[in-house]
């Protein structure tokens, strides 16, 4: 089958709603601001990256799941949800934060932006992100603190979809 659209059309369509990519060929990359598994220099990816970790690990602490139990049910290694937990400088691929989004019930599109997979459209996003991160804390035990933000961050990151 195949299909023939005009330039006009796919500029009406993509005007049309703001929230999709159009991209030509096998992948965008101008949405994708990474590079081998590093921030791409961004000085406010870092930030975000950081909050990405930290939600992982909240999100799972809360759910009494052990880091091996968050692999095996976001079919991840196990190896990559530590770093992912533990290492800031580490943006995992989009299929890993696919999975770790379904796994833990989070929006796919935010978490591709925290990620550092994709371009943040909203700058709230940003700041909201460097609040959670600022105030959550890794230690055993989920603080009220903690619960509390983990619980607002990830209203915004719902709401925002």
């Amino acid at each position: 089958m195949k299909f023939s659209f005009d330039k006009e059309w796919l500029e009406r369509h993509a005007d049309s709603d703001q929230s999709l990519e159009i991209a030509a060929g096998s992948f965008s990359f101008d949405q994708v601001p990474r590079a081998m598994g590093k921030p791409a220099g961004d000085p406010a990816a870092e930030p975000r990256v950081v909050a990405f970790g930290r939600l992982i690990n909240l999100s799972r602490r809360k759910r009494g799941w052990s880091i091996e139990d968050l692999a095996e049910s976001s079919r991840i290694d196990v190896s990559e949800a530590i770093r992912i937990e533990h290492d800031p400088a580490y943006i995992p691929g989009p299929r890993t934060v696919y999975q770790l989004s379904t796994a833990l019930d989070l929006p796919r599109e935010q978490m591709l932006q925290l990620s550092g997979n994709m371009l943040v459209r909203d700058r709230r996003l940003g700041e909201q992100a460097v609040k959670f991160a600022a105030r959550s804390e890794s230690v055993e035990k989920l603080s009220r603190q903690e619960h509390q933000a983990l619980e607002e961050f990830v209203r915004y990151l719902n709401e925002s979809m």
